[in-house]
């Protein structure tokens, strides 16, 4: 038996559905939500094949204003995103807390360097006062030293013996031509030793 060619059985084509699990791959974290939908289409995906959500739970209206953050697979994928606006503002608000932060720090380090100045400062000037007392109690006991030299030495010049008994009793005798107390009047051979 032949069959018609109208009776002959021809498959029916299906247009073949895009695989959703590449719709993260061109959905990419910061990537605009009207750059990623133009992608999308020219792709082969409608917006039946994805759902989009925000992060507040507000509807997106303008898909320029939303930057998608991350997309969640599954039979449908979920592309979440974030309003352009909003991630501005958290930038900033982080960019500024961290500039407060660098210039407290910054305040901190000065702080401590200037304290560390000081301090070395301080010391330094103890370590000089220290050694100017020191400079100062050396040369009195000097002064007080050479003084004391000078009054000896005064006592012993102006030593005077009557006579050679007196110079006897003061345990002096005999006396020598270098010695206090000398005197030709009590040396009477004049040999450089009186009291002899």
């Amino acid at each position: 038996m032949t069959r018609r060619p109208d009776q002959c059985s021809t498959p029916t084509q299906t247009p073949e559905e895009p695989d959703v699990s590449r719709i993260a791959n061109i959905a990419e974290k910061g990537l605009s939500l009207s750059d990623a939908k133009k992608a999308l289409k020219d792709a082969g995906f409608t917006e039946e094949d994805y759902e989009v959500k925000s992060d507040t739970g507000k509807m997106v209206l303008m898909a320029s204003n939303w930057i998608i953050q991350s997309v969640t697979d599954g039979d449908k994928p979920i592309i979440n995103v974030r309003k352009e606006s909003d991630i501005k503002a958290e930038e900033a608000k982080k960019k500024a807390e961290e500039e407060s932060k660098k210039k407290e720090e910054e305040a901190a380090r000065q702080a401590a360097e200037e304290e560390a100045a000081k301090k070395a400062a301080d010391e330094e000037q103890a370590r000089k006062q220290a050694e100017a007392a020191a400079a100062e109690a050396q040369r009195q006991a000097e002064e007080q030293a050479r003084q004391q030299a000078l009054q000896q030495q005064q006592a012993q010049q102006n030593v005077y013996y009557a006579n050679c008994d007196a110079a006897r009793a003061a345990g002096a005798a005999p006396l020598y031509q270098s010695q206090p107390g000398y005197s030709t009047k009590l040396d009477r051979d004049r040999d450089g030793i009186a009291c002899e």
